[in-house]
């Protein structure tokens, strides 16, 4: 998409706009941090993160360096994340830190510390600034049929399970979504309202677009003034 529509915007919060281009370098260089994190192929990382951008470059940055996202309620409780980084093996997670991670409610840090597991907690006002390293352009080889997200499921007969979609999956998943839903064309806009750890919102809000050179706007918690103006 980036060869295609480099300066075209790609993701919209608040004031804040990024070109495909410039989501790309994003990607890149939060790639290249993951990576000297320790994240690698196959490994699980949980993204706890409300509809902001963060989320999508690495969201992206996981894949390209062929781990296996897991996408997570940023309102779950210690009890909830525990059983979320055991369940799926993760080794890293990804979540609001500071004030607005505090608000949202879990401790992640210190229920990531308790597991041995990575947090990279990010600060709203410093954004991806801290999370930049030296861009990895290149993409993991990964075959259609390799795990690429686990969504967990509500958990209404018991625990939540883990579904895992394979690359295919969510390639086709777009496609479908493309052909017989919403017809995006390059330079149109979809607002997110749905949260992006949920496979309708992942799906529709955020790879649609970006396959197709869309533009999505990013709601981080629905407010109906908000969404008017946005």
């Amino acid at each position: 998409t980036t060869e295609k529509h480099g300066q075209g915007v790609a993701v919209i919060q608040d004031d804040t706009r990024l070109t495909y281009a410039e989501l790309r370098g994003a990607t890149a260089a939060v790639a290249g941090y993951l990576r000297d994190k320790g994240l690698g192929e196959g490994d699980r990382i949980c993204l706890m993160l409300p509809n902001v951008i963060p989320f999508v470059p690495f969201y992206y940055a996981a894949l390209s360096l062929g781990a296996v996202v897991v996408p997570m309620n940023p309102l779950l409780r210690d009890r909830e994340i525990t059983h979320y980084l055991k369940d799926s093996g993760a080794t890293h997670i990804v979540a609001l830190g500071g004030e607005a991670g505090a608000a949202l409610g879990g401790d992640v840090g210190g229920v990531a510390e308790r597991h041995g597991v990575t947090a990279h907690l990010i600060d709203p006002a410093q954004g991806l600034t801290p999370f930049l390293g030296q861009p990895v352009t290149e993409v993991a080889d990964k075959a259609p049929g390799d795990t690429a997200v686990i969504l967990y499921t509500s958990g209404t007969t018991g625990s939540p399970k883990g579904a895992e979609l394979t690359h295919e999956n969510l390639r086709t998943n777009v496609l479908a979504t493309q052909e017989t839903l919403v017809h995006l064309e390059p330079g149109e806009v979809v607002m997110g309202c749905l949260p992006l750890f949920h496979v309708f919102g992942l799906t529709c809000a955020l790879m649609a677009p970006v396959t197709m050179g869309a533009s999505l706007a990013l709601i981080p918690r629905f407010d109906p003034a908000v969404a008017a103006q946005t």
